[in-house]
């Protein structure tokens, strides 16, 4: 039985690297984004669990982990901003009390589940490309989504290119344009069109410095 809460928050203590001292602030550490649809916007504007220090009024990204629910998807992601020392036992103890969820995943980088919610909203509100998708739909498709996120290294290409994005170091359209990249790879049209297809879709991710690697 998955669980029905819809959102959950608690005082976390961080740390102001402008004034260099410490505060509390509350952060969201559980949420139902199928219930609360506007934490999506949130996250995809990278205005998610931003806090205020109390001593300078400094504005800063939470590092603390949260739960990222997707009760529709039967989806739980367990979220670290920052990769935690003993992330092998956290992740044992999360698998073992949450194992009933049917697709249970962890990021260690807040651009990963930027990716994952871009892609699922681009399905869902792209009528032809859902239609005409190579990658199923459902579960399987939210496990192939995953399993791109997770294996494929053009998401590194993808996780720089969207941290200098908003830290205004790269154009949008540099972004728009490896995001499309990565809908090309991930639908297998690489394959297809071969090395003509870097012509037909306009996209050379070689620019970014990426380079398909070839066994």
């Amino acid at each position: 039985m998955l669980t029905f809460q819809a959102e959950a928050y608690s005082k976390e203590v961080h740390y102001c690297p402008l004034c260099k001292r410490s505060f509390k602030s509350r952060v969201v550490t559980w949420i139902d984004v199928s219930r609360t649809p506007g934490i999506k916007s949130l996250l995809l504007n990278s205005a998610f669990n931003i806090v205020t220090c109390s001593h300078c009024g400094n504005r800063l990204h939470s590092d603390a982990p949260f739960f990222y629910e997707d009760f529709a998807e039967g989806l739980l992601v367990a979220v670290f901003p920052r990769i935690p020392a003993d992330h092998l036992s956290i992740e044992a103890d999360i698998r073992q009390e949450y194992s009933y969820y049917p697709t249970l995943e962890f990021f260690y980088d807040m651009t990963q589940l930027w990716f994952l919610i871009y892609l699922q909203e681009y399905y869902k509100t792209n009528m032809n490309s859902r239609e005409t998708s190579a990658i199923d739909e459902g579960e399987k498709r939210l496990r192939t989504l995953l399993r791109f996120l997770k294996k494929d290294p053009l998401i590194l290409t993808i996780c720089e290119t969207l941290t200098n994005t908003f830290l205004e170091r790269r154009a949008d359209e540099d972004l728009q344009k490896v995001l499309w990249c990565a809908l090309v790879k991930l639908e297998g049209i690489f394959q297809s069109l071969g090395s003509f297809g870097i012509y037909r879709t306009g996209c050379d991710v070689r620019s970014f410095g990426y380079r398909e690697h070839t066994s």
